[in-house]
């Protein structure tokens, strides 16, 4: 192997060229990819719940193993968006702060990609909560639609600060499963990368704000004890905001104060140099 070979520089290119190719995409395309993304996520989620939902005796009897098994069914749909390539908020949230940091892209792009796929993701989730799951009567248990209540209600009925820590720790290890991914060569490895870190904060508890746009109506269908407002309060707002800190500042600011400004030495005036071997 080549010493002088830097496999760190390589993933912050491919990071960079992905970054550039969101803020370019059409804005039919991104809407298309950022619905999907929704979906895809609410599918894994889906699976998850139905595990977990449709437990109880392990529930009761082993929590732990409930939540690993549950919790490993969870990454499906995060596999699924990335190999199809669409537009997930929180991933977005990593991906374009770094290439924005390393002036690759501008707040003018951030901002439009983050505000539209943060919506049209909403969209597929509701999609699949709406017409895929309560009007399919795919939970067609009483078992597993109580479930879906209770696990609305924990996410929804704790403190704001909670879940906004819960939402840092979530997107960190989602951007760590995208610059883990993006590194990879072969697809086996790339799912493998996703895996784990996903599977990591299902099982925790960490909060991500996407799947909670599945996960809190799909519970709120079968009759939940708080209101759209008590939801946007207590839940969107803050994982939201735990999410963006946790993809910008903890992956995205951090991955560029270690690795990006050291690669990408500026000029003066801030454009890379040519030797950098950036893509365009």
């Amino acid at each position: 192997m080549d010493p002088t070979f830097d496999p760190t520089k390589e993933t912050l290119n491919l990071l960079v060229s992905s970054g550039v190719a969101k803020a370019r995409l059409p804005w039919p395309d991104l809407l298309l990819k950022s619905f999907l993304a929704g979906a895809f996520l609410s599918i894994g989620a889906l699976f998850s719940l139905i595990v977990a939902g449709g437990s109880p005796s392990l529930r009761a009897e082993n929590p732990g193993l409930a939540t690993l098994l549950s919790s490993f069914a969870f990454p499906t749909g995060f596999v699924i968006l990335t190999i199809v390539n669409t537009e997930l908020f929180t991933a977005n949230v990593f991906v374009l702060i770094l290439t924005t940091f390393m002036r690759r892209t501008t707040w003018l792009d951030l901002v439009r990609n983050l505000v539209l796929s943060y919506i049209f993701n909403l969209a597929g989730c509701l999609f699949v909560a709406g017409f895929l799951c309560w009007w399919s009567d795919t939970l067609s248990t009483d078992t597993l639609k109580g479930f879906a209540v209770t696990q609305a209600e924990g996410r929804v009925n704790v403190q704001w600060s909670v879940n906004f820590l819960r939402g840092v720790g979530c997107n960190w290890l989602v951007g760590l499963a995208i610059f883990l991914s993006i590194s990879c060569k072969d697809k086996v490895s790339k799912i493998y990368a996703i895996w784990i870190p996903i599977w990591t904060f299902v099982a925790v508890g960490y909060q991500h704000c996407i799947a909670n746009f599945f996960l809190v109506p799909i519970g709120m269908f079968y009759g939940t004890n708080f209101g759209v407002g008590k939801f946007i309060y207590q839940s969107v707002i803050p994982v939201t905001l735990g999410d963006i800190v946790g993809g910008a500042v903890l992956d995205g600011v951090f991955i560029w104060f270690l690795y990006g400004h050291r690669i990408m030495k500026k000029r003066p005036g801030g454009e890379p140099n040519a030797g950098d071997h950036l893509p365009s």
